[in-house]
């Protein structure tokens, strides 16, 4: 019985300095989301890397997490006014403010543009190879894209900024010419969002920006 308490006494002190360790690597984050008006929104989701946390501001506007350092992207999510992102380079505080604007986003819509939503749902991207091309996976199953003989339009009406409707493709975090969407194949693919004109999408820098942001992370 002794020697059973040894070495479980053992095994915990030789864990704990392991979990310490992970998680003073943790970044403490916080931040105030509003409306444009600039009145603190309650219970706007915080997702991570396109994944939903726990983390919900409170009735004044205030949303705390911690983050891992690697982490690339803080994107915060409301029913009525959608999503608003920020890439995260060590920062402690990150404020949000939605635009006029923003608009309504279903959570459906949401997990439809590569987000984490629910606990079993949209992590899983295998559906991906139902598909024969990437163009296709956004005509077909991204509700804010339209592909027409190759030409790709994200959003409502006409998007083009200074005679160029191109997007702006960004993959693992790389600015891409748009044509290298046909030449990766859908089973290379483990996730895909788009983002819309506004605010959200501006923050991707570049004019292109100003017509839509595509994201495509390889496996």
């Amino acid at each position: 019985m002794y020697r059973v308490f040894l070495v479980i006494t053992f095994v915990l002190i030789s864990l704990t300095p392991a979990t310490a360790q992970e998680n003073d690597n943790k970044i403490q984050v916080m931040g105030t989301i509003t409306d444009v008006s600039g009145k603190p929104l309650k219970g706007v989701m915080v997702f991570v890397d396109s994944i939903k946390t726990k983390s919900k501001t409170n009735r004044k506007g205030i949303y705390r997490i911690k983050l891992s350092p690697d982490t690339k992207i803080l994107t915060v999510y409301s029913p009525d006014l959608g999503v608003l992102s920020k890439n995260y380079t060590g920062q402690t505080n990150i404020g949000f403010m939605y635009t006029r604007e923003s608009g309504p986003l279903s959570k459906e819509n949401l997990a439809e543009i590569g987000f984490t939503v629910y606990q079993k749902p949209v992590g899983d991207t295998s559906w991906y190879t139902d598909y024969s091309s990437i163009l296709e996976l956004l005509d077909l199953r991204f509700y804010n894209v339209r592909v027409t003989n190759g030409e790709i339009k994200i959003g409502k009406g006409p998007n083009q900024f200074s005679g160029d409707s191109d997007p702006l493709v960004l993959v693992n975090n790389q600015r891409m010419n748009i044509n290298v969407l046909s030449t990766i194949s859908t089973s290379d693919v483990k996730l895909i969002q788009v983002i819309n004109r506004g605010s959200e999408a501006a923050l991707y820098g570049g004019l292109k920006a100003a017509n839509g942001v595509i994201l495509i992370t390889l496996k």
